[in-house]
Protein backbone atom coordinates (compact mmCIF):
# COMPACT_ATOMS: atom_id res chain seq x y z
CA UNK A 1 0.00 0.00 0.00
CA UNK A 2 2.82 1.83 0.97
CA UNK A 3 4.55 1.72 -2.60
CA UNK A 4 1.22 3.22 -4.27
CA UNK A 5 0.58 5.99 -2.27
CA UNK A 6 4.02 6.78 -2.96
CA UNK A 7 3.71 6.86 -6.85
CA UNK A 8 -0.01 8.58 -6.34
CA UNK A 9 1.65 11.37 -4.72
CA UNK A 10 4.62 11.41 -7.80
CA UNK A 11 1.66 11.55 -9.99
CA UNK A 12 0.03 14.55 -8.61
CA UNK A 13 3.22 16.37 -8.40
CA UNK A 14 3.96 15.47 -12.10
CA UNK A 15 0.61 16.60 -13.06
CA UNK A 16 1.33 19.98 -11.61
CA UNK A 17 5.09 20.16 -12.69
CA UNK A 18 4.42 21.63 -16.10
CA UNK A 19 1.57 23.29 -16.06
CA UNK A 20 1.85 26.80 -13.97
CA UNK A 21 3.65 28.26 -17.38
CA UNK A 22 2.01 29.28 -20.41
CA UNK A 23 2.26 26.67 -23.30
CA UNK A 24 2.13 28.48 -26.78
CA UNK A 25 0.56 26.70 -29.93
CA UNK A 26 3.36 26.90 -32.21
CA UNK A 27 5.81 24.66 -32.46
CA UNK A 28 9.55 25.14 -33.00
CA UNK A 29 10.70 25.32 -37.13
CA UNK A 30 11.71 22.45 -39.32
CA UNK A 31 15.27 21.13 -38.28
CA UNK A 32 15.43 23.26 -35.54
CA UNK A 33 15.89 22.35 -31.54
CA UNK A 34 13.85 23.39 -29.06
CA UNK A 35 14.77 23.38 -25.30
CA UNK A 36 13.37 24.80 -21.73
CA UNK A 37 14.50 23.73 -18.35
CA UNK A 38 13.19 25.25 -14.86
CA UNK A 39 13.53 24.85 -11.44
CA UNK A 40 11.11 25.30 -8.91
CA UNK A 41 10.93 25.47 -5.32
CA UNK A 42 8.71 26.02 -2.49
CA UNK A 43 10.56 28.53 0.69
CA UNK A 44 9.73 27.08 3.99
CA UNK A 45 9.23 23.25 2.70
CA UNK A 46 11.52 21.10 1.48
CA UNK A 47 9.94 20.82 -2.22
CA UNK A 48 12.16 21.09 -4.91
CA UNK A 49 11.26 19.96 -8.89
CA UNK A 50 12.79 20.45 -12.27
CA UNK A 51 11.45 20.13 -15.58
CA UNK A 52 13.23 20.07 -19.08
CA UNK A 53 12.26 19.27 -22.29
CA UNK A 54 13.82 19.04 -25.83
CA UNK A 55 11.39 19.22 -29.07
CA UNK A 56 12.80 18.78 -32.94
CA UNK A 57 11.00 20.63 -35.42
CA UNK A 58 9.81 18.17 -38.16
CA UNK A 59 8.13 20.66 -40.50
CA UNK A 60 5.86 23.30 -40.38
CA UNK A 61 3.51 22.35 -37.94
CA UNK A 62 5.17 18.61 -36.68
CA UNK A 63 7.46 18.35 -33.77
CA UNK A 64 8.10 15.54 -31.23
CA UNK A 65 10.59 15.30 -28.22
CA UNK A 66 11.39 14.37 -24.73
CA UNK A 67 11.14 15.91 -21.05
CA UNK A 68 11.90 14.80 -18.17
CA UNK A 69 10.37 15.36 -14.19
CA UNK A 70 12.04 15.15 -10.92
CA UNK A 71 10.44 16.14 -7.76
CA UNK A 72 10.60 14.67 -3.91
CA UNK A 73 10.88 11.33 -4.49
CA UNK A 74 9.78 10.57 -8.04
CA UNK A 75 11.02 11.07 -11.59
CA UNK A 76 9.27 10.47 -14.97
CA UNK A 77 10.52 10.35 -18.58
CA UNK A 78 8.16 11.48 -21.25
CA UNK A 79 8.08 10.94 -25.33
CA UNK A 80 6.17 13.74 -27.18
CA UNK A 81 4.28 14.22 -30.07
CA UNK A 82 3.34 18.30 -30.55
CA UNK A 83 1.32 19.84 -33.42
CA UNK A 84 0.55 23.33 -33.92
CA UNK A 85 -1.15 25.63 -36.34
CA UNK A 86 -1.05 29.31 -37.41
CA UNK A 87 -4.37 30.18 -38.33
CA UNK A 88 -4.63 34.19 -38.06
CA UNK A 89 -3.32 36.84 -35.72
CA UNK A 90 -6.91 36.44 -33.26
CA UNK A 91 -6.14 32.54 -33.01
CA UNK A 92 -3.84 29.68 -33.26
CA UNK A 93 -4.28 26.40 -32.15
CA UNK A 94 -1.97 23.55 -30.81
CA UNK A 95 -1.71 20.22 -29.26
CA UNK A 96 0.36 17.38 -27.37
CA UNK A 97 0.03 14.09 -26.12
CA UNK A 98 3.08 12.46 -23.87
CA UNK A 99 2.56 9.53 -22.83
CA UNK A 100 5.33 9.30 -19.31
CA UNK A 101 6.99 6.64 -17.49
CA UNK A 102 8.64 5.99 -14.17
CA UNK A 103 12.06 5.95 -13.45
CA UNK A 104 12.01 4.92 -10.11
CA UNK A 105 9.66 1.89 -10.80
CA UNK A 106 11.22 -0.10 -13.61
CA UNK A 107 10.36 2.84 -16.46
CA UNK A 108 6.55 1.40 -15.70
CA UNK A 109 3.70 3.80 -17.77
CA UNK A 110 3.01 6.26 -15.50
CA UNK A 111 0.64 8.88 -17.23
CA UNK A 112 -0.56 10.21 -20.52
CA UNK A 113 -0.87 13.83 -20.78
CA UNK A 114 -3.26 15.26 -23.54
CA UNK A 115 -2.58 19.07 -23.75
CA UNK A 116 -4.80 21.68 -26.00
CA UNK A 117 -2.82 25.13 -26.49
CA UNK A 118 -4.64 28.25 -27.56
CA UNK A 119 -3.85 31.63 -28.19
CA UNK A 120 -3.68 34.93 -30.17
CA UNK A 121 -3.79 38.91 -30.09
CA UNK A 122 -5.94 41.22 -28.78
CA UNK A 123 -4.43 44.35 -30.39
CA UNK A 124 -3.80 45.05 -33.71
CA UNK A 125 0.00 45.26 -32.93
CA UNK A 126 -0.08 41.79 -31.24
CA UNK A 127 1.32 43.11 -28.18
CA UNK A 128 -1.69 42.30 -25.74
CA UNK A 129 -2.37 38.93 -26.31
CA UNK A 130 -4.66 35.76 -24.74
CA UNK A 131 -3.28 32.40 -23.80
CA UNK A 132 -5.24 29.23 -22.74
CA UNK A 133 -4.10 25.50 -21.76
CA UNK A 134 -6.30 22.76 -21.33
CA UNK A 135 -4.95 19.64 -19.81
CA UNK A 136 -6.18 16.34 -19.51
CA UNK A 137 -4.24 13.77 -17.40
CA UNK A 138 -5.09 10.00 -17.69
CA UNK A 139 -3.13 8.53 -14.58
CA UNK A 140 -2.73 4.65 -14.21
CA UNK A 141 -3.99 2.96 -11.34
CA UNK A 142 -5.22 7.04 -10.29
CA UNK A 143 -8.08 9.02 -11.30
CA UNK A 144 -7.86 11.36 -14.09
CA UNK A 145 -7.48 14.80 -13.78
CA UNK A 146 -9.12 17.99 -16.13
CA UNK A 147 -7.74 21.66 -15.62
CA UNK A 148 -7.86 24.52 -17.70
CA UNK A 149 -5.33 27.59 -17.47
CA UNK A 150 -5.82 31.16 -18.57
CA UNK A 151 -4.04 33.99 -19.29
CA UNK A 152 -2.94 37.33 -20.38
CA UNK A 153 -0.46 39.21 -21.56
CA UNK A 154 1.62 41.97 -22.73
CA UNK A 155 4.54 42.11 -24.74
CA UNK A 156 6.80 45.33 -24.31
CA UNK A 157 9.44 45.57 -26.99
CA UNK A 158 13.09 47.34 -26.11
CA UNK A 159 14.77 49.54 -28.38
CA UNK A 160 17.27 47.01 -29.37
CA UNK A 161 15.98 44.62 -31.64
CA UNK A 162 15.42 41.07 -30.45
CA UNK A 163 14.83 42.22 -27.37
CA UNK A 164 11.74 42.46 -24.85
CA UNK A 165 10.18 41.50 -21.62
CA UNK A 166 6.05 40.17 -21.45
CA UNK A 167 4.67 39.81 -18.16
CA UNK A 168 1.75 37.36 -17.72
CA UNK A 169 -1.19 37.01 -15.10
CA UNK A 170 -3.64 34.44 -15.29
CA UNK A 171 -5.41 31.47 -13.29
CA UNK A 172 -6.04 27.79 -13.27
CA UNK A 173 -8.91 25.64 -11.89
CA UNK A 174 -10.20 21.97 -12.81
CA UNK A 175 -12.90 21.99 -14.94
CA UNK A 176 -15.67 21.52 -12.54
CA UNK A 177 -14.66 24.03 -10.23
CA UNK A 178 -14.41 21.66 -7.56
CA UNK A 179 -11.13 23.05 -5.94
CA UNK A 180 -9.82 26.35 -5.00
CA UNK A 181 -8.66 28.70 -8.21
CA UNK A 182 -5.02 29.02 -8.27
CA UNK A 183 -3.31 32.75 -8.80
CA UNK A 184 0.14 32.00 -11.83
CA UNK A 185 1.86 35.25 -12.61
CA UNK A 186 5.15 35.95 -13.68
CA UNK A 187 7.12 37.46 -16.74
CA UNK A 188 10.01 36.25 -19.30
CA UNK A 189 12.76 38.10 -20.87
CA UNK A 190 13.58 37.76 -24.69
CA UNK A 191 17.23 37.91 -26.03
CA UNK A 192 16.76 36.76 -30.00
CA UNK A 193 16.64 32.95 -29.65
CA UNK A 194 16.49 33.14 -25.52
CA UNK A 195 13.86 33.31 -22.83
CA UNK A 196 14.24 34.12 -19.24
CA UNK A 197 11.40 33.28 -16.99
CA UNK A 198 10.78 34.22 -13.42
CA UNK A 199 7.43 32.54 -12.73
CA UNK A 200 4.91 31.90 -9.44
CA UNK A 201 1.66 30.50 -8.40
CA UNK A 202 -0.01 28.98 -5.62
CA UNK A 203 0.18 32.54 -4.01
CA UNK A 204 -3.11 31.64 -1.69
CA UNK A 205 -1.41 28.74 -0.17
CA UNK A 206 0.87 29.55 3.14
CA UNK A 207 4.52 28.32 0.45
CA UNK A 208 4.11 29.70 -2.68
CA UNK A 209 5.94 28.47 -5.48
CA UNK A 210 8.63 30.04 -7.43
CA UNK A 211 10.30 28.82 -10.68
CA UNK A 212 13.42 29.84 -12.91
CA UNK A 213 13.39 28.56 -16.40
CA UNK A 214 15.46 29.49 -19.82
CA UNK A 215 13.92 28.30 -22.99
CA UNK A 216 15.97 28.75 -26.08
CA UNK A 217 15.90 27.65 -30.09
CA UNK A 218 18.83 26.69 -31.97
Amino acid sequence: MKHYVVIAVGLLFSVHAFAQLPYFAGVTDKNKMYGYSSVKCRPGINHLETYTTFQYGLGADFATGIDLYTGPHCAYWGALVRYGRTINKWINIGAQITPSFNLNDSFRFSYLTNALYTNGALTRDGRLFWCSNTWWVVKNGADNTFYNYEYLGYTVPFKKEGHSITPMAGINHSWLFDQKINITAGLYYTFRKWSFYVWGDKFLEKHPRFIVGIEFTL
